[in-house]
């Protein structure tokens, strides 16, 4: 444990101790200031990340994500590119390489961004690039945060809230999956027309806490996040490409990890109708479909999942790396063909 933690809850554990009755007596009053210190420095606690990872609660602790803090992240780069992008990109694991393809591009390391997490997942590049794609100014994320790296899943989805403040209108959303359809094979691309919030059954939201209008209404739906246009257009972008037989669509699951399914758990989700198991893709979904974005998405099937007991089979990292470099130019043109028919729509 770091100095600063022990510190932390010895400074805690004293004032406790030192309210004494005059702190018993203020429970009462849910709202009095002592109890909402103490509630809120022992929330960080619990959270695993210290005191800038205090969620907004029923109480109204300020997170350090306000509309404000979100606004200094989008202004540090739109202050330094002359690109004004309309189309995100969230490039997945081993699918970066459509930002390489920008011209005229301007390149933000993560750490470089202010109130910015960090990628520490191996095949993210860790940055923001900003540029053209066939005249098309686009914003790309070349690595993702997770969960399963210990942020909260509204700081994993907080670059979409910075697109939208820089004036994104539409995001493309790839990610590595494992396919869980026994229809599918490695090497496929799954574009998804739903998911399974599974976090959400759990009481966990990128959304949890006190709702800031500016970004989005309260209870936004999800019926149509997948954008059904967007899919259609994709489902014709991929008989001009005579990818056909390796396009699928289907219901994407993100899961915690960074363990790899049990057995057991895979056949569950296969009962509910899942396609396709990730970690990844559907706090980001969420919070663009909040603030107003029209989104589209698709996996590539890296790995069978493992469905049966008498098997040596196992997944590994290194197998989602190789199939995605193997597919990569399939998707890059994919990603390219769709971004400009999402300019042409939205230029009309």
């Amino acid at each position: 444990m770091s100095t600063f933690l022990k510190n932390l809850i010895v400074t805690d554990v004293t004032h406790m101790k030192e309210g004494g009755a005059n702190l018993l007596e203020e429970e009462e009053e849910e709202d009095s200031p002592s109890a909402q210190s103490v509630r809120g420095r022992l929330r960080a606690l619990a959270s695993g990340g210290g005191s800038m990872c205090l969620e907004q609660t029923v109480a109204g602790e300020e997170t350090p994500y306000t509309y404000e803090v979100i606004y200094e992240s989008a202004d540090y780069l739109l202050s330094r590119t002359h690109h004004r992008p309309k189309i995100g990109v969230i490039c997945g694991s081993g699918l970066g390489g459509l930002a390489d393809q920008l011209e005229n591009r301007d390149v933000f390391p993560y750490e470089s961004i202010p109130n910015f997490p960090v990628s520490t997942v191996v095949g993210h590049a860790g940055r923001m690039v900003i540029g053209l794609l066939s005249g098309v100014p686009v914003i790309c994320m070349q690595g993702r945060f997770h969960a399963y790296e210990g942020y909260p899943l509204w700081k994993c989805a907080m670059p979409v809230r910075v697109m939208k403040l820089m004036g994104v209108e539409q995001l493309i959303v790839t990610n590595a999956a494992g396919g869980l359809n026994p229809e599918f094979r490695v090497g496929d691309i799954m574009i998804i027309k739903d998911h399974i919030n599974m976090q959400g059954f759990a009481g966990d939201s990128p959304l949890r806490g006190k709702n800031d209008e500016r970004f989005g209404p309260r209870f936004p739906a999800m019926n149509n996040a997948y954008d059904r246009g967007l899919r259609t257009l994709a489902m014709a972008i991929v008989a001009d490409m005579n990818l056909t037989e390796v396009v699928r669509e289907g219901v994407y699951v993100m899961l915690g990890g960074p363990t790899y399914e049990t057995v057991a758990e895979l056949n569950l989700l296969r009962i509910l109708g899942v396609d396709a198991v990730g970690m990844s893709t559907v706090p980001e979904v969420i919070v663009a479909r909040h603030c107003g974005m029209k989104v589209f998405a698709f996996s590539l099937i890296t790995n069978e999942c493992v469905t049966q007991y008498d098997t040596d089979a196992e997944a590994n990292h290194e197998e989602v790396i190789e199939v995605a470099n193997k597919r990569k130019k399939d998707l890059q043109e994919l990603a390219q063909r769709i971004i400009m028919s999402m300019y042409t729509g939205v230029q009309e």
